[in-house]
């Protein structure tokens, strides 16, 4: 078990040892998980929560493009960070702004006991991560995960039958074979690459929130970084759930800056000082550049185009 793993993480590019302590954590960790009943019944089916540090200008970016590209969307939780006055200022801005949508915006004091709290609040089933470097590009309508069991399936939001590079790893990855679900295509995470091979995606994976409530509690993380990555103890417990995708991918992640130590993670050279200046000013990004865009990758640089607000 402990070279698999060992293998697994490195083939998904987490470098960390995989020893004794680990081993015990997931055992651990998979007893509760299959000591938690299912639970589908909720008030609200769904629920989105968001990771943002410094990025106003990028978060507004995901916000008004998942608007304008979802039919029946659910509420929004927003965990954010800001490291300045200035930055402070810019969400302070953003906040206001959506005053009107049902978005609860949490300012982080301490992450995982801030993530922990929020899960303990959560009125959901289900629910999907998402990083504020996402943009939405095509058209998803939410009640297509209704009647999905994420306890036998993982959705994915960001993969497409188009993605055959891995922006991350820097290589090519071959498509899965694919079976059609209703309107979604399957597939196998074990015997596929790159981020094919990826369950644990915290870049718009759909979840069983009762799962998770026990990952967020039982792992060790500081960070959204330290969170993905700690989550990958638990690979062999959800990498035998098949995948789903649509044929286009409705997220492109756009790294074109980095605004955390945790990993290494290859990334543009978008100032997000100059970033924030620029949504200060009062401009914000065309999120409509990308529409209906067939990247290669789930993670690629684009340039930004500025619009007024």
């Amino acid at each position: 078990m402990k070279a698999f793993i060992k293998s697994i993480l490195a083939r998904v590019g987490i470098r960390n040892k995989y020893d004794a302590v680990r081993y015990k954590q997931f055992i651990l960790i998979k007893n509760k998980l299959e000591a938690n009943p299912l639970q589908l019944k909720k008030r609200e089916e769904t629920q989105l929560i968001v990771f943002s540090k410094d990025r106003a200008l990028q978060l507004d970016a995901l916000l008004r493009s998942y608007y304008y590209y979802t039919e029946n969307p659910v509420s929004v939780k927003v965990l954010y960070r800001d490291s300045s006055v200035e930055f402070e200022k810019a969400y302070a801005e953003l906040i206001q702004l959506y005053s009107d949508r049902p978005i609860e915006f949490i300012q982080e004091r301490s992450f995982k006991k801030d993530l922990v709290e929020l899960f303990d609040r959560l009125t959901c089933s289900k629910v999907i991560f998402l990083v504020d470097d996402l943009q939405f590009k095509n058209r998803v309508n939410f009640k297509s995960f209704t009647s999905i069991n994420p306890r036998e399936n993982i959705a994915s939001l960001r993969l497409g039958a188009h993605l055959n590079y891995a922006y991350t790893l820097n290589i090519k990855q071959p498509l899965p074979t694919f079976e059609k679900v209703g309107d979604m295509l399957s597939w196998n995470w074990k015997k596929s690459s790159g981020d094919w091979a990826y369950p644990l995606s915290v870049d718009g994976h759909l979840f069983d929130k009762e799962e998770f409530k026990v990952l967020v509690n039982e792992l060790d993380y500081k960070a959204p970084n330290s969170f993905e990555e700690a989550l990958q103890v638990m690979y062999p417990f959800f990498v035998t759930r098949n995948g789903l995708c649509f044929q286009n991918s409705v997220l492109i992640n756009n790294p074109c800056n980095k605004v955390q130590s945790e990993n290494d993670n290859v990334f543009g050279n978008a100032s997000i000082e100059e970033l924030n200046t620029k949504w200060l000013e009062g401009y914000r990004i065309d999120f409509q550049q990308f529409d209906q865009l067939r990247n290669e990758s789930a993670h690629q640089e684009l340039p930004l185009s500025f619009i007024e607000r």
